[in-house]
């Protein structure tokens, strides 16, 4: 078993995959935080007409501190990855608990922005476990 620290291998070449995808990962929160905030109420109104812009707000204010975060594991901290693959993989589960629950609140654009944007949050999630699988080696 490997005491190894995983902020020791920060500059490791297998470090790279999961250093790339926090990156990735932090640019797509961000971007997504910036667009909800800046345009909640044409988001909301495509997502459907019943969602409120309010919601989409919120959603991005939050985004945005959790793209920062990311951010700063690409940089500094490795280890947070497996916290940040978690709260992917929540993002994940809301997602599609959101759609099966409030199924007819949304568009058929509405639908598809939710689960792709739950598609791409899952993939960031498994190639950050990938790449700290791969520090482990």
């Amino acid at each position: 078993m490997q005491t190894q620290s995983l902020s020791s291998d920060q500059q490791h070449p297998r470090a790279t995959l999961l250093r790339r995808t926090l990156q990735a990962n932090a640019l797509f929160s961000l971007l997504t935080g910036l667009a909800f905030v800046v345009v909640s109420g044409s988001i909301a109104r495509f997502l459907g007409p019943q969602i409120p812009g309010w919601i989409v707000l919120v959603v991005g204010l939050g985004l945005l501190p959790f793209g920062v975060m990311v951010y700063r594991a690409a940089a500094n901290d490795l280890q947070q990855a497996r916290i940040i693959s978690g709260m992917d993989f929540a993002w994940v589960i809301g997602s599609f608990l959101i759609l099966g629950l409030g199924w007819s609140l949304f568009t058929v654009a509405g639908r598809w922005f939710v689960g792709l944007q739950a598609e791409a949050v899952a993939t960031f999630a498994i190639l950050q476990l990938i790449g700290l699988r791969r520090l482990q080696k």
